[in-house]
């Protein structure tokens, strides 16, 4: 593939009014977050988005630069995830959220060695997941609330689900589909370098599963 964009790369009318569904802010929020907590001065944007990290993370004072392959989304820099125009370690942190999974799966480990390769300290990665999920919250006096999770394995998926995930979408891939399970991608991760991993599913809706590598 090169650095070719892809024909699945989401443009502009992907980011339409529609697509900023509370679920999907409540999941912009959480990687602003992530970000955020190593007080970082630098950050690096894979994925243009809707902008609303950005302006998040700006006004909370971080130097942010944005890639995407998509010229017509204006970042900072039109580059492909896969070979980044940027030295080793360039920033703090790095934030790579429902990007990959628009890439095949065979590309996944070299672009997130080159993740790796730009990150000073953090990497925040987050991918669809579609395993099933069971959610129990308890609540008590004193001790708060308390929630526990428990994925299973996804159903098995067909032709005509892949064709539409990837028309309609752009997935190649997600995580719970042909085997991939969370410790593939945490091994990836590892293989690249990082030494810290933690994920977590998003609270709101739990086909976002996110990654924090350090």
């Amino acid at each position: 593939m090169g650095s070719v964009m892809d024909e699945h790369v989401p443009d502009r009318s992907h980011y339409a009014a529609g697509y900023l569904s509370g679920w999907r802010l409540h999941s912009i929020a959480e990687k602003a977050s992530l970000a955020l907590e190593i007080a970082p001065r630098t950050a690096l944007e894979i994925g243009v988005g809707a902008g609303i990290s950005v302006a998040m993370l700006r006004a909370a004072g971080v130097a942010v630069t944005t890639v995407d392959i998509q010229p017509e989304l204006k970042p900072d820099l039109v580059a492909d995830v896969r070979s980044l125009p940027l030295d080793d370690g360039s920033h703090d942190v790095v934030i790579c959220c429902q990007v990959l999974e628009h890439l095949p799966y065979e590309e996944f480990g070299k672009a997130v060695r080159e993740l790796r390769r730009v990150a000073r300290r953090r990497l925040v990665l987050s991918l669809p997941d579609i395993e099933r999920q069971v959610s129990v919250t308890l609540r008590a006096p004193i001790l708060g609330a308390r929630r526990f999770d428990r994925s299973f394995r996804a159903p098995r998926v067909d032709a005509s689900w892949r064709r539409h995930r990837l028309e309609e979408m752009g997935h190649y891939w997600e995580i719970g589909v042909d085997g991939i399970r969370p410790r593939d991608i945490a091994s990836h991760l590892a293989s690249a370098g990082f030494g810290q991993i933690r994920t977590h599913r998003l609270h709101e809706r739990a086909w976002h599963r996110f990654f924090v590598a350090e």
